[in-house]
């Protein structure tokens, strides 16, 4: 997963993935993933042609109030199993952090590369393992100090996720409540292998 998607693209997989049920599926639109990451919908062309490399997704017809038509085609999103080597799970308090999403698309990169929440590479290495410049990430990890999500060293990085980053719960993920809509958010497991 972690070659298969770029920074923006991996970060959209968390979000929806925060809204699958219990089957593992998820049914959003377009529009309503780019008001989850807090885009705009144009940014968004590309997201289906980018998930379909990880993840199935299915068509459906869904009934609309049109004069000539009488449905449009919308996507059912098949999300992974999780694997149980190198994955992460991840919180829903990650989308209320105050970054962009290609900086919170890198950070899920960090985190699965991370052992102990440290990475013994500096920005080159980082920037040669990710297959990303050596600009962007000084200037990623500049913003990730920024926000306290990261600490710098001539050596290494180190991780700070604090509560979003949860212990790995194989058996059943935790749900936590959402006072806003009052539903359960599942917190999203990724994988560094896939």
């Amino acid at each position: 997963m972690i070659n298969a998607l770029n920074e923006p693209d991996l970060y959209r997989f968390f979000c929806l993935s925060l809204y699958r049920n219990s089957y593992y599926n998820v049914r959003l639109r377009i529009e309503d993933i780019a008001k989850i990451t807090g885009e705009k919908k144009g940014v968004l062309k590309n997201f289906n042609k980018s998930m379909d490399t990880i993840l199935t997704r299915k068509k459906y017809p869904s009934p609309i109030n049109h004069p000539v038509y009488e449905f449009t085609m919308r996507s059912l999103y098949k999300i992974p199993a999780m694997d149980y080597k190198g994955f992460i799970t991840l919180s829903h308090k990650f989308t209320q952090v105050k970054l962009s999403v290609k900086v919170k698309g890198y950070y899920i990169k960090l985190l699965l590369i991370a052992e102990n929440n440290t990475i013994p590479l500096t920005n080159i290495g980082i920037a040669n393992k990710l297959g990303i410049s050596k600009n962007t990430v000084f200037k990623y990890n500049i913003e990730l100090f920024q926000a306290g999500l990261l600490k710098l060293f001539p050596d290494r990085l180190e991780l700070t996720p604090n509560e979003l980053l949860i212990s790995n719960d194989e058996a059943k993920q935790k749900k936590e409540w959402h006072p806003i809509t009052g539903d359960l958010l599942p917190n999203i497991t990724l994988s560094f292998n896939k």
